[in-house]
């Protein structure tokens, strides 16, 4: 039974390291430390309360898509791992040096459970899923189909291009809401240093010399009481409440709400549906690219969707084509297909290019996207500017309102 430890050790540059490691045994633990060309400088075992406390955490962190590592981090193990199997390296070997490497720090513990199950005699595909934090079904069943055909090397070249531009997506899309979500931020913030801190001590003035306060700041004041003698129920709250929707977003009925709700929304609605195509289109290319039959591709990508809604609808395309229809048929019928992609597959199956013509459907798409987001941020800008500086000056007009009848009682 494999067995979590801590360590501390130190690198050949004699840079301190701390971190994680799976093992049988202390003994199989110093081996994969040894591999690593690392000096030992302390292992412990976690105990079992240490664990569950962990467990605990990160499952519920995994539970709403939390995951340590990104596409970049992805990226740079397969093509460092397609680069090593070129060079004639073993499998084990190969995640033995990955294992060690500063830049995936975010997957060693991962590469680590895969090294030990291969090492156990499973493989590679398997080995994928060991470990708390799994690798993407997609990278799974692609590296299966490379073990089948004898082109893992190829099959890791192409994963690494896809989670390259599936990195270059979210960094797009990243870049043009981090000043919107940085002015909401802020805003947040002096709204309520405002209302917590500077407008009670005001009120202690005006309630001294025995003044009515309009009915907007009585308004702000009762808040900023509430709040202050009740600080403590208000974050309990905020968490029973986060909680709660969490436990319900778990559910069958509550997801299969968010994600129509996710797809219905007036203008977010359609900025999601153009990524999930996009991401619909890079992962089919990549699929049919790496010779997996189009029927195993769909079925894939529906479990990969992130959507149930949209699970369904790839779904019920792999029963079409089973019963002989063609894959455009379907997705005209669909709603939540765009039509652009509709009519690029339908161009694909008839020119036999559907792998190219999904490669090319999902550029547009990600240019499309990350254009509309980035005007979309554009347009919120000074919207959002505007909205916040209509609150600040409420709240300084709350303030002088009353300051102005002291000056004329004086």
């Amino acid at each position: 039974m494999a067995v979590q430890y801590r360590f501390t050790a130190i690198d050949w540059n004699g840079k301190k390291i701390r971190g994680e490691l799976t093992a049988t045994n202390k003994t199989k633990a110093l081996e994969q430390l040894q591999d690593r060309n690392l000096v030992l400088l302390g292992l412990k075992e976690q105990g079992p309360f240490q664990r569950a406390v962990k467990n605990v955490f990160l499952n519920a962190l995994y539970s709403i898509g939390y995951r340590s590592y990104t596409s970049r981090e992805l990226m740079i193990f397969c093509r460092q791992f397609a680069t090593m199997l070129q060079a004639g390296i073993s499998v084990l070997h190969c995640l033995r040096v990955l294992s060690g490497q500063k830049e995936l720090a975010c997957l060693q513990n991962q590469i680590g459970a895969a090294a030990l199950e291969l090492e156990q005699g499973g493989s590679l595909s398997s080995a994928l899923l060991c470990g708390r934090e799994k690798f993407p079904a997609v990278m799974v069943s692609m590296v299966e189909a490379g073990e089948a055909s004898g082109k893992l090397d190829l099959i890791m070249e192409k994963m690494a291009d896809h989670f390259e531009k599936q990195h270059d997506f979210a960094e797009k899309i990243r870049s043009a809401t981090l000043y919107p979500t940085f002015i909401v931020l802020v805003s947040i913030a002096v709204t309520a240093v405002l209302v917590i801190f500077v407008l009670p001590q005001f009120a202690g003035i005006f309630n001294a010399m025995g003044m009515e306060m309009p009915a907007y700041t009585r308004l702000l004041l009762t808040s900023a009481v509430i709040f202050s003698r009740y600080r403590i129920l208000f974050p309990l709250l905020l968490i029973c409440l986060a909680a709660g929707l969490l436990y319900f977003l778990k559910t069958e009925r509550g997801r299969r709400l968010f994600d129509r709700l996710r797809l219905r929304l007036p203008l977010f609605g359609r900025i999601y549906r153009q990524a999930a195509a996009a991401r619909f289109a890079r992962i089919m290319s990549t699929l049919l690219a790496s010779g997996i039959n189009l029927h195993s591709a769909l079925l894939l990508s529906s479990r990969v969707a992130y959507n149930t809604v949209l699970s369904e609808s790839i779904a019920m395309l792999s029963e079409a084509l089973n019963r002989g229809e063609s894959l455009a048929g379907p997705m005209q019928r669909d709603k939540y297909f765009p039509a652009l992609l509709t009519e690029m597959v339908r161009i694909g199956e008839d020119t036999g290019t559907l792998e190219h013509t999904l490669n090319r459907t999902a550029l547009f798409y990600e240019k499309e996207t990350a254009y509309v987001v980035e005007r979309l941020g554009t347009i919120l800008e000074p919207a959002l500017l505007l909205i916040v500086g209509f609150f600040i000056g409420l709240l300084v007009f709350s303030i002088l309102s009353p300051m102005y009848r002291v000056f004329e009682m004086m």
